[in-house]
């Protein structure tokens, strides 16, 4: 395992914790999503607020720094993990005496809380099978603090003897800022970096972009930092380092980018360009771009789904049979489930795992006698390619979708 590796990537989803002192009063609390302190005479300013059950903990930590007021909380951007651990510093603040913090975000971190609220079932859902989140466990927030000041595009605040510079810039969200501390030689960049292959084309949210994410960590290495504080995982330092770090993850995203572009303008349709993109060695070898979290694929997703519509270019498909009819016809053909069922166990045992997926499904939309086998059959497959994926999003997915098979087959 490389130095950097061990670093960085390693603990991003170990429950590694750790207070980290960096340039002149910046501090990063690292634990599952980061927390970034920066003092000055007058005050304190909070980039990335962290998680609701974190706010206690972020608290304890901030005080065991200094007794001074927080001045400003920043949203690094509106994501679960980043912006609602808020509450607790504003009762910290409250109970001292303080006045209340300023809260800063992006002017579209609004919408997105709205929209957060319009649809917490299913957030709460989507989290559950994403981070497998309990059923006892709230997996999702539901107290909101919304922004007291908006951040159109650039703005600079003073904090005391510290300035504050804030940049919109769009990448794993629309609403996300990354801020630079010229005295500090300082960059905190949220989820612009999180020592995993960028997280894009998440199965389960809603757009991000490619393109804007390559610029961003361009513009970021073209300061210079000498420290960088992520989202997630350990912080880096020297500028020889992180100028390294942002252009090759820059470089990745550019050449899927490319790919696709060129792809879609040869007239290719979305199954070729997902089977036939390419994914250099310098890259999948890189400890900044390991498919621990995001992937590859699917960042090819996002960019399908920023570039292209929802026709797949058969036409058979887009005014489709319900999957149940087109399962009970082809079961019909072949003259019954049990041949596909025994099939789908041949495949499985040769390690065709995929393949033999596909084939099960046909058991299970058609609703046939044969279905809790398959069901079962299903749920072990699942498991045995979770066992073996290295992206915790799709691992997740897998269990999941084993987990609920199983509970349909003891109904």
């Amino acid at each position: 395992m490389s130095e950097n590796t061990s670093l960085g990537s390693r603990p991003l989803f170990s429950g590694y914790e750790e207070m980290h002192h960096l340039a002149d009063g910046v501090h990063m609390l690292q634990m599952w999503v980061n927390v970034c302190i920066i003092e000055s005479r007058e005050g304190v300013a909070i980039f990335d607020a962290g998680l609701p059950f974190l706010g206690p903990r972020i608290v304890e930590e901030l005080r065991s720094l200094t007794d001074k007021p927080v001045l400003y909380v920043i949203y690094g951007h509106g994501h679960a993990d980043h912006a609602f651990g808020t509450p607790f510093i504003l009762q910290d603040a409250e109970k001292r005496g303080h006045p209340r913090p300023s809260i800063v975000a992006h002017k579209a971190v609004p919408r997105r809380f709205d929209r957060y609220r319009r649809t917490l079932p299913y957030q709460e859902r989507i989290n559950r099978a994403q981070f497998q989140i309990p059923e006892n466990v709230p997996a999702f927030p539901w107290e909101y603090v919304y922004p007291d000041e908006i951040v159109q595009e650039e703005s600079t605040i003073k904090l005391g003897d510290v300035t504050l510079e804030l940049r919109h810039a769009r990448g794993e969200t629309d609403d996300h800022l990354w801020l630079w501390i010229p005295e500090r030689r300082t960059a905190c960049v949220s989820d612009f970096w999180i020592w995993s292959c960028p997280n894009l084309g998440n199965p389960f949210k809603v757009q991000r972009y490619t393109l804007e994410w390559a610029e961003a960590l361009e513009e970021i290495a073209g300061h210079a930092p000498e420290v960088m504080l992520p989202g997630h995982g350990s912080p880096l330092v020297g500028s020889g380092k992180i100028t390294e770090a942002c252009l090759t993850v820059s470089r990745a995203l550019r050449c899927l980018d490319q790919q696709v572009v060129n792809m879609l303008n040869e007239g290719k349709w979305p199954e070729e360009i997902l089977r036939s993109f390419r994914w250099p060695e310098e890259f999948s070898s890189s400890p900044y771009l390991a498919p621990i979290y995001g992937h590859p694929y699917f960042v090819v997703q996002a960019l399908l789904r920023e570039y292209h519509g929802w026709y797949d270019g058969n036409p058979s498909h887009l005014f489709p049979s319900p999957e149940a009819e087109v399962a009970r016809e082809i079961l019909a053909l072949v003259e019954g489930e049990e041949r596909v069922l025994e099939r789908s166990r041949i495949l499985a045992g040769e390690g065709r795992l995929q393949l033999a997926l596909h084939l099960l499904d046909l058991i299970l939309a058609a609703g046939s006698r044969r279905r809790n086998e398959a069901g079962e059959l299903k749920a072990e497959i699942l498991e045995n390619m979770a066992e073996k994926e290295p992206s915790l999003i799709a691992r997740n997915i897998l269990l999941f979708g084993a987990r609920e098979l199983r509970r349909e087959v003891e109904v």
